[in-house]
């Protein structure tokens, strides 16, 4: 696992495979390892090399000097991006990823060949809102969840009715949620407030890079319709709704992420 100090912080990520260059950037209290399940080797296979990183408010930046903004998490991506000395490259950002990379492309346009947004949006409704509130208020009461309702409340927010519908299926992720450990900590509640950044779709609509939006359909936290309207606010973006899927569609079903990740990449190779 390289670590380099980068942009006021000990970056740690992970180069694998050859070729054109793919940056993966990870959303809200998640490890960049969470993209190897999946994504990483469909893309190295395909002949891309992967970069992944964890972004700041992730031990052991949980303080970061600078704190913890989209400006400094794209200043992170675009630091590696240097160090790495990529040339103009292709980014995906899921959920919080998806507003860092959105910030690479306001603050530094020529580093970004195509970019992909999964569960992106441009702002942030009512409920969403009402998340981050409850979020923040279950970390800062210092009370755990019993594991067991842990695990239940996170297949309702993060799955989709079909995955719960499985038996199979939702008794694997149940156990991965009972045995996972909750998030916590300065660098989550941080990240968790970056959630509800405002209203982005005037800066958004300079945008002129290249991008895919992808929604999932039963996605609660962040909306299809969010990342449709997302996709609205960038020009000439491709929208693409993806069904039987929650806010963890990436997980849920990969082999779609990944084909439509590909799909695009090869439509700028054509």
């Amino acid at each position: 696992m390289p670590t380099v100090p980068l942009n006021g912080i000990d970056l740690s990520y992970d180069d694998q495979g050859t070729g054109d260059p793919v940056v993966l950037v990870m959303g809200s209290g998640a490890s960049r390892r969470l993209w190897h399940l999946h994504q990483v080797p469909a893309l190295t296979a395909a002949g891309h090399r992967v970069v992944t990183l964890d972004n700041r408010g992730m031990p052991p930046n949980e303080k970061p000097a600078g704190g913890i903004t989209l400006a400094a998490m794209a200043g992170d991506v675009l630091a590696l991006i240097d160090h790495l000395r990529l040339p103009p490259c292709r980014l995906v950002g899921y959920s919080l990823g998806a507003s860092v990379v959105a910030e690479v492309l306001l603050t530094r346009p020529e580093a970004v060949r195509q970019a992909v947004l999964l569960a992106g949006r441009a702002r942030t409704d009512a409920f969403g809102r009402a998340i981050t509130r409850a979020e923040r208020a279950l970390a800062d009461s210092g009370l755990p969840l019993p594991p067991a309702h842990h695990a239940v409340h996170s297949a309702l927010r993060y799955l989709s009715p079909t995955t719960l519908r499985d038996d199979q299926a939702v008794q694997d992720w149940l156990d991965l949620f009972q045995h996972a450990a909750q998030p916590a900590g300065p660098g989550l509640l941080a990240q968790l407030d970056l959630d509800d950044a405002g209203d982005r779709r005037a800066e958004y609509r300079t945008i002129r890079t290249p991008a895919l939006c992808v929604g999932f359909r039963d996605d609660t936290a962040v909306p299809a319709a969010a990342t449709r309207e997302l996709a609205d606010c960038l020009p000439g973006a491709r929208y693409l709704e993806l069904p039987d899927c929650g806010h963890y569609g990436h997980l849920e079903r990969p082999a779609e992420v990944n084909a439509a990740l590909l799909d695009f990449f090869a439509g700028s190779e054509a």
